[in-house]
């Protein structure tokens, strides 16, 4: 007869099975068929709440997870299947009362004692995670134990800005003190939590202390224990243990450019304590010869390091801005003409030399030019070749003032024909190599982008600046460079779908969502191409939710394997991510992206903003003090009425430095491309776009909770920014919601007053009135047709402007529509009835409903007019438009393949821009009929 074990695994097998291929339901029926027979077996519940929750039945895995943790199982198999579910939804506390249990009735368990911590170290609960870890060192006698102690102790000081941080500390200092008296400290990575905690609390001479002491022998090699020893040294102010250290460690290895770094610094830190002159001019000298000999030590390896070099640049920029220095040093230009004779022909030349190039006057950098651009050219450039004609033409085109148009256009045709000479040298190299000559066309789109700058009316320097990158492309189809100056040229011409396309073979990952995306989702909503945005923001945001999920693991292994110099790292990593700035964006852009696309539909749009999370729209910035009318409510406590400590915390993660930027202009290239700051730091957007989602709520759920001091506050932010000039049409559908949430306000207190119900807020004990101001519709309707009067010219090519202006205005109709909605449903005379004892509709709202109608029957004969033109249009005729009857000559040079390009682009550009007129018209036509 089989044992009960066999006869339990017979039965647990098939629902694993089930589960591991996905039959969910298979499972549930498995585990209600063993039920049956056994209804207390906790494994079977379990098992059956994953199955449950993978099948979207959350509700009721939850349901049989507590019953199962009510049972305070202690079972491994049964706590892990209940722990898919908690980890699944982050329901830390449940996790964290489920092993606490276990252990409590194991308590010679490690395991389930490792567990426990593990759990509250996910939940970040330093305090409980300190008792834990004593517990356990208590009740296990491991060593490990003893310094995850310290390390929750010195966590809560690092989490403490009080006075709390200091007992705090000095609590950690003495426990790691006694551990390494009691030989207890063993482990590198226990030496550095030693290190950190006496560098933070300012202790220099004593870290130091230790190092040197017999300590500083857990440092796996001496190199990173005379490191540390630098830095130490530093922070302690002991520059001349500084200088002499670091000049051991450039000894031992000449391309250390740390130590070089910490050389020089040392050098002029210890020539301000040296009072004699000659005694400084001698330490320069020294220095001098010093970097000199390390200079003539790497020349005869094979591969020349570069370190020596740049720290002779560095020397000479430094020395240049001392004072009190009386021995001469070679200039900046000529320092610089003997670092690109060694090294011009690297490709990190120009970006080493960048810091130093910009001293330069224009007299040196003529003459610095004239040097390094004196050698001849080989009839057959080799990649070397090529690679410091490059870098020469990267220092002209940024040392040098901007020559006129027409030497611009010449110097584009220039460098497109240097790009064409050097096709023949990247023919042998895999797809995925960048092709030698890449970046003489980034230089040449550069220079159209700089005349764009001079003239934001002639497109044709954007449409040619595409080409050029096109062309390049069809070569170097994995250079992220191009890539990224595509996206946004394309962006500017209103072009959302090649825009993605090269967005998607970016192969963006992990972190780079949050410091890339906006490269390609900064106003994507604004581009006629709401499925399409929607799905770029959730995909945006997965690093949010991965960062929620993955980095608590990776803490719990640095706990694990006690690395604890990473916990803090993990710690700040995941901290720096969920305060970012870019998250708060791409969610604000997703709800309002929602609204506009579930809207006319208003219960479907209603049951959206029930939905939204509140919390995630709190911020600060709103009124500090509220308006008078409010000031005695007791709501001013609401989180929406802090200061502006929310914003301010964001981390703005995103990374401008990945578009180069050869040009003299300190704006970065997109900015220059847009014309304006990008990206924007959207600190008054960040506020209007959390606000406008709780009206919108307010409206369609007919909620009065906090909807006054929403309005205040909307109100508030819209009048910061008129009077900061900021983008009036940017503003226009937001003051629209304004005034119509006056009006719905004003409806809702009479209803209130009619129906002889207490007013929500006190304001309106002093405001009874059965009538109500209609009076904004009037100007809302002026709003919405200024908006359509700035669209309809005759000229039916798109941009990324023409297009924004048409979906604030369906945007600002929208909001009028939802406003709307909720009018006519309400009293229309605030309060008063017809004989009949049905609501008369106040005199005011036809004319609103007709004229909002009209305006939108406006704005879709202008979008069917565009979409008529856009769909006569050839590809060919478009291409002349674009890049003009007589094309510029470098396009004339590619001959076919030229024409090529220019049709390609001209096709992407027509299908783009009539998705978005044809998504527009759909919405439009959609407002209309409802």
């Amino acid at each position: 007869m089989a044992s009960l074990t066999d006869v339990q695994e017979r039965r647990l097998r098939p629902i694993y099975d089930a589960l591991d291929s996905y039959s969910y339901k298979q499972a549930i029926q498995l585990c209600n068929k063993g039920l049956k027979k056994q209804g207390d077996a906790l494994i079977l519940k379990a098992l059956k709440a994953v199955a449950l929750d993978r099948w979207g039945r959350e509700d009721e895995a939850f349901e049989l997870c507590d019953e199962v943790k009510n049972a305070k199982p202690v079972d491994e198999g049964i706590l892990q299947a209940i722990m898919m579910v908690y980890r699944a939804h982050q329901k830390h506390s449940d996790i964290i009362a489920v092993y606490e249990s276990a252990y409590t009735q194991a308590p010679k368990n490690e395991e389930l004692a490792n567990h426990w911590f593990m759990a509250l170290t996910r939940a970040d609960d330093r305090k409980s995670m300190q008792q834990a870890a004593m517990k356990l060192h208590k009740q296990f006698k491991d060593n490990r134990y003893l310094f995850w102690t310290i390390m929750t102790v010195w966590l809560q000081a690092k989490l403490d800005s009080t006075g709390g941080q200091s007992i705090l500390a000095t609590l950690a200092e003495r426990m790691i003190v006694k551990a390494a008296q009691e030989g207890r400290l063993k482990e590198y990575e226990a030496l550095q939590l030693y290190l950190d905690i006496l560098v933070t609390q300012g202790k220099f001479q004593e870290a130091l202390d230790v190092v040197k002491g017999e300590l500083g022998g857990l440092c796996k090699v001496e190199t990173e224990r005379k490191r540390i020893i630098v830095d130490l040294s530093k922070a302690a102010g002991r520059w001349e243990d500084v200088l002499s250290i670091s000049k051991e460690l450039l000894v031992a290895s000449p391309d250390d450019w740390l130590s070089y770094t910490n050389y020089l610094e040392a050098i002029f830190k210890v020539k301000l304590e040296t009072q004699d002159v000659s005694s400084r001019d001698d330490l320069v000298l020294q220095s001098q010869r010093f970097i000199e000999e390390q200079q003539t030590k790497v020349l005869g390896d094979k591969h020349v390091k570069r370190g020596p070099f740049l720290a002779a640049l560095e020397f000479g920029r430094q020395l240049n801005s001392e004072q009190g220095i009386t021995v001469g040093y070679k200039t900046m230009a000529e320092l610089i003409a003997n670092y690109f004779e060694q090294f011009g022909n690297s490709i990190s030349c120009f970006d080493d030399l960048r810091p130093y190039l910009e001293g330069l006057t224009e007299t040196d950098a003529t003459a610095l030019l004239n040097r390094i651009s004196a050698t001849a050219s080989p009839s057959k450039p080799s990649v070397a070749d090529v690679r410091r004609s490059i870098n020469v033409e990267k220092i002209r085109s940024y040392c040098m003032p901007l020559p006129s148009d027409e030497k611009m256009h010449a110097t584009v045709t220039t460098y497109v024909k240097a790009y064409k000479d050097t096709i023949s040298l990247g023919e042998q190299l895999d797809e995925r190599e960048l092709q030698p000559g890449d970046d003489y066309l980034l230089l040449a789109v550069h220079i159209l982008v700089q005349l764009y700058s001079r003239d934001g009316d002639r497109k044709n320097y954007l449409s040619e600046a595409v080409a050029v990158l096109e062309y390049g492309l069809q070569r170097s189809k994995f250079n992220f460079q191009i890539k990224l100056l595509l996206i946004r040229l394309y962006f500017e011409l209103g072009v959302f779908q090649r825009m993605l396309d090269l967005a998607a073979s970016l192969d963006v990952k992990q972190i780079q969502h949050d410091t890339l995306s906006f490269l390609f989702t900064d106003d994507l909503e604004l581009l006629g191409c709401p499925e399409l945005a929607l799905r770029s923001f959730i995909k945006a945001m997965t690093i949010y939710a991965s960062n929620e999920r993955e980095t608590p693991e990776m803490i719990v292994q640095a706990f694990k394997y006690g690395t604890f110099s990473k916990i803090p790292e993990f710690i700040r990593f995941r901290d720096r991510v969920r305060r970012s700035l870019q998250h708060s964006i791409s969610k604000r852009q997703l709800y309002r992206v929602e609204i506009l696309r579930r809207f006319p539909d208003i219960e479907n749009l209603t049951s959206y903003l029930q939905i939204l999370d509140e919390d995630a729209l709190q911020y600060s910035g709103l009124a500090c003090n509220p308006p008078e009318p409010y000031a005695d409510t007791k709501r001013v406590a609401d989180p929406i009425f802090c200061i502006d400590e929310y914003i301010e915390s964001l981390s703005d993660n995103r990374d401008t430095s990945l578009m180069p930027n050869w040009l003299p202009s300190t704006q970065p290239i997109g900015s220059i491309i847009r014309g304006s700051e990008f990206p924007r730091k959207r600190c008054e957007w960040l506020k209007l776009h959390a606000i406008v989602p709780l009206i919108l709520k307010a409206i369609c759920t007919v909620s009065t909770s906090g909807w006054e001091l929403q309005h205040a506050a909307l109100k508030e932010v819209v009048d910061q920014c008129r009077a900061a000039d900021l983008d009036s049409e940017e503003l226009a559908p937001l003051e629209v919601l304004v005034k119509l949430s006056s009006v719905a306000l004003q409806i809702r207190a009479a209803e209130n007053i009619a129906q002889r119900e207490p007013p929500f807020y006190p304001y309106l004990a002093v405001n009874r009135k059965e009538t109500v101001d209609l009076s904004p519709i009037d100007s809302v309707l002026s709003d919405l047709k200024a908006l359509l009067s700035k669209m309809t010219d005759d000229k039916w090519q798109l941009s990324y402007e023409k297009l924004r202006r048409y979906t604030l205005l369906l945007e600002g109709c929208s909001y009028a529509g939802i406003a709307l909605a909720s009018f006519v449903p309400s009293l229309g005379s605030a309060g008063k009835k017809s004989k009949s004892g049905k609501p008369t509709i106040n005199p005011k709202l036809p004319p609103f409903i007709t004229g909002l109608k009209s305006t939108l029957s406006d704005f879709h004969k202008e979008l069917t007019r565009c979409n008529n033109d856009i769909s006569n249009n050839k590809p060919q005729l478009l291409a002349t438009e674009m890049f003009g009857s007589e094309p510029a000559e470098w396009m004339n040079a590619l001959g076919d393949e030229g024409v090529t390009i220019r049709d390609f682009i001209a096709t992407q550009v027509l299908a783009s821009w009539k998705a978005s007129v044809q998504a527009l018209m759909k919405a439009t036509k959609s407002r209309i009929d409802n």
